[in-house]
């Protein structure tokens, strides 16, 4: 099994993982990234935007003899989506649900009414554009953001108005108290749930997870199942997807956002028992998924260079 990660960046301990069950191939429109150090073989290849960035692709799908691509970036995927028939005319399987899943992940206001159509709860969020009659405290954040850049706390006018001076296209939101969990979900190319592990954020370093824990909360768990059965009603749902919930001190649960793309601390989820690689071997043998039991774990994250 040959599968090839766009956007590679530093996502070693990802590489790692599925080179357990694979031949993993790495591009990125950097030569400077670390993951690169870690793969079978890595690719230099144009930016996501740029004319030859699909035929660069398909040429490494071909010489490589690719089973999956899975890309990792959000620039990437309406490009790769639009080019899947392209891609599975060379047998290469792109790993990513379809475009109006895609729509609705990048946009938070769709996200919100995604939400509301299908009575999942969640945070209140203003109408687009609307300034008035703000309870504060709220969150403001670009309605296409990733992570938790440009994310801002106004507690005041005075704030709202810092806050909506900084962002493009601000989302206004109420500011949600408690514990913040993401569920890494895998599934399979049906859009079947293979894997739903929660993991509660305890603490977050540039958008990204650097301390967490895997918490088996059953309520989280079969909330993660309702909203990727409501995304099958809007398009196909395949591979990775990252949700975020917040599950306040009384204990209610509030979706925030879903990715169709791997989170950044799924390696706890690996750890905990998720075994992604050998889910899609699975998955390429036709094979029933042999899917393993999670277990509680904590991840404390350290900083590793490479030297080159």
């Amino acid at each position: 099994m040959v599968i090839l990660l766009t956007a590679i960046g530093k996502r070693v301990e990802l590489v790692k993982h599925l080179k357990t069950g694979a031949r993993v191939i790495g591009a990125d429109a950097s030569e400077q990234n670390a993951a690169r150090y870690f793969t079978d073989a890595f690719y230099l290849i144009p930016k996501a935007c740029e004319p030859e960035y699909t035929d660069a692709l398909t040429e490494i799908c071909k010489k490589e003899n690719v089973d999956f691509l899975i890309p990792l970036h959000e620039a990437e995927f309406e490009t790769l989506s639009v080019n899947r028939k392209l891609f599975g005319e060379i047998g290469t399987t792109l790993v990513l649900s379809d475009e109006p899943i895609i729509d609705i992940c990048k946009d938070k206001f769709k996200t919100a009414e995604f939400f509301e159509k299908y009575k999942i709860p969640c945070p209140y969020t203003y109408p687009r554009g609307e300034t008035d009659d703000i309870g504060f405290p709220v969150i403001v954040k670009p309605s296409d953001g990733m992570g938790s850049m440009g994310v801002f706390v106004a507690k005041d006018p005075d704030d709202l108005a810092y806050a909506l001076k900084k962002t493009s296209d601000p989302i206004i939101q109420e500011k949600m108290e408690g514990s913040e969990f993401t569920m890494d979900v895998l599934c399979d190319m049906e859009g079947n749930i293979i894997y739903v592990v929660p993991r509660e954020r305890l603490e977050v370093r540039d958008g990204e997870v650097n301390k967490s824990r895997v918490v088996l909360d059953e309520g989280i768990i079969a909330l993660s199942k309702k909203v990727v059965e409501s995304m099958k009603n809007e398009g196909g749902v395949r591979g990775p997807l990252t949700l975020q919930c917040f599950k306040t001190k009384e204990g209610a649960l509030k979706m925030l956002e879903i990715n169709p793309r791997f989170g950044g601390g799924v390696p706890l989820s690996f750890a905990a028992g998720a075994d992604y690689a050998r889910a899609f071997s699975d998955m390429k043998e036709n094979k029933k998924i042999r899917i393993n039991e999670i277990v509680e774990k904590s991840m404390l994250r350290f900083d590793e260079s490479v030297f080159i």
